[in-house]
């Protein structure tokens, strides 16, 4: 899911039929601006540890995020 200005509704809605044990990781960003930076995108992803794969929910700031065309 992205979004440009994430709001706590967003985020419930997207993790309401995850796994309440699965990892959440955020991604690094560096905002030149201040210290800290809009939620964009929360995706549902997979992270590999010693050599067992597990899925991952994934957190992007807004420097992180492109968006293509129409998706806002």
């Amino acid at each position: 899911m992205k979004k440009a200005y994430f709001k706590v509704y967003d985020l419930a809605e997207f993790l309401k039929d995850k796994d309440d044990d699965m990892n959440i990781f955020i991604a690094n960003s560096v905002n030149i601006c201040g210290n800290i930076s809009e939620l964009s995108e929360a995706r549902e992803d997979k992270y590999s540890s010693m050599g067992v794969v597990e899925p991952c929910i994934i957190l992007d700031s807004s420097q992180n995020v492109t968006y293509d065309e129409g998706e806002y």
